[in-house]
């Protein structure tokens, strides 16, 4: 099967226009955060980081353009690619890919059909 590319509904357009990605506070400020959560432990702050930072880019439209592409490469049978040297777009593809089955089964009928009648039916 050829590839194709993912076209964003207008809907998708407008919510993704919106996203703005945080900027990153210090490492002081994770760990005062960390050890305030942690009744004053500092230890794994590092760990809090990390969680912040993949939260942080799933609020991005290269994030979400990556899931839904991943969806239609995954509907559409083709092999697993990470094409782009951009880490949220692979991380959103990522994702996309490996839970399609899953995600899709969380849809309703008429996404269903139409995500079908677009990308996977010829």
């Amino acid at each position: 099967m050829e590839r194709k590319l993912y076209r964003p509904t207008e809907k998708q357009e407008q919510k993704w226009s919106n996203l703005k990605l945080a900027e990153m506070p210090s490492d002081e400020e994770f760990k005062t955060r960390w050890a305030r959560a942690h009744h004053g432990v500092e230890r794994g702050w590092g760990m809090g980081k990390r969680n912040w930072i993949l939260s942080n880019m799933t609020q991005s439209r290269e994030y979400q353009m990556g899931i839904w592409q991943g969806r239609v490469d995954a509907a559409r049978g083709l092999g697993y690619s990470e094409e782009r040297n951009e880490n949220t777009y692979n991380l959103g593809y990522h994702r996309g890919y490996t839970d399609y089955e899953s995600n899709r089964r969380g849809w309703d009928t008429q996404t269903r059909q139409k995500f079908d009648e677009e990308y996977v039916n010829e």
